[in-house]
């Protein structure tokens, strides 16, 4: 069938927006590359067994860490502190699916545990890796515990970096609000809306503790992000948020107990999604966890506290015991 005008003109208009994006996302992203000093490669992976390519920095070398960003972040916000670690290892940071530089991504159809399997062993499958250590912060957590739970022989450490959810249901009622069939639209209109205020408002009220903090560029990615991959994110949401909180089908408190891979949880002070408290508790779950405290950090430790989050991340990953490839495989 032929294409009208009208269908052309906005499939070009959608490629010219695209490709701005692109440019200036990646120009953004350069400099904050540049200010930490973290040499890493941009590429973008073709991740045929989940049909969806995603972009990664990829730095240092030694033993592989993969770090996985929060639901609705990027990969560049964890920059300094992947700077820092590439001292020692080999450091990679992807957008996940639906976010940064990656391709949109609709969540709303998928099991949002099976697809954070596959998504991650589809990584390390076209990385060339067999195992890696995976730092997973807030819905990049989950995905880790997840894989983890599912693979754990591919896992030489997991580290859970602040709260994920999955490890219950709570959330902030503001995340809640944007589920809601009518009122989660009036927020997408208002204090939803991307901008760079709205930006600098919803960080500093829920992810980190310390706006001042935050790079300029990395707000401003977060704004084009949010802006550009509003669709990916809102499925996202839609997938695994109700009122109610984090759906109850996904939560793995109850099976952290059957972690079989080195597991430490490195936790902000001061995160708003979960306390210290509740912390230490679920790291209590995993046979041999051990749980630290990041002073002064909220949710989003490495833009609050990068040296001291890569400081004990490196700690973390320098005592990981080997695998034992037997015991991570016994049913």
């Amino acid at each position: 069938m032929q294409q009208s005008t009208s269908e052309i003109n906005g499939a070009r208009r959608e490629e010219r927006e695209a490709e701005d994006y692109s440019n200036t996302y990646s120009r953004l992203q350069a400099q904050l590359l540049n200010r930490s000093g973290f040499d890493a490669r941009s590429s973008s992976l073709s991740l045929k067994s989940i049909h969806t390519r995603v972009h990664i920095l990829d730095g240092g070398g030694g033993d592989p860490v993969v770090m996985l960003h929060g639901g609705a972040g990027i990969g560049a916000e964890h920059i300094e502190v992947a700077a820092l670690l590439s001292r020692r290892f080999r450091v990679i940071v992807p957008d996940r699916p639906g976010h940064g530089l990656s391709d949109p991504f609709d969540y709303l159809p998928c099991d949002l545990r099976q697809a954070s399997v596959e998504f991650v062993g589809a990584l390390l499958d076209e990385l060339g890796l067999e195992r890696a250590a995976l730092v997973g912060n807030s819905f990049g957590g989950f995905m880790a515990v997840c894989f983890a739970l599912a693979h754990p022989e591919r896992v030489s450490k997991l580290i859970v970096l602040s709260f994920f959810p999955g490890m219950h249901r709570e959330l902030p009622i503001m995340m809640r609000l944007m589920v809601a069939p009518i009122v989660g639209t009036v927020l997408g209109l208002t204090v939803g809306r991307p901008s760079l205020k709205n930006t600098r408002r919803f960080f500093s009220q829920l992810i980190v503790a310390h706006i001042e903090r935050m790079p300029a560029e990395l707000l401003e990615l977060e704004t084009l992000h949010s802006r550009r991959h509003q669709r990916s994110i809102s499925s996202l949401f839609r997938a695994g948020l109700t009122l109610r909180g984090f759906r109850s089908r996904y939560v793995v408190a109850d099976q952290l107990p059957q972690l079989k891979v080195p597991t430490a949880f490195v936790w902000g002070e001061l995160d708003g999604f979960a306390t210290v408290e509740e912390g230490r508790t679920a790291a209590g779950r995993v046979p041999g966890g051990s749980f630290v405290v990041i002073p002064d950090a909220g949710h989003l430790a490495s833009c609050d506290q990068p040296q001291a989050t890569a400081h004990l991340l490196e700690r973390e990953l320098q005592e990981s015991p080997k695998l034992d490839v037997a015991l991570a495989q016994r049913p």
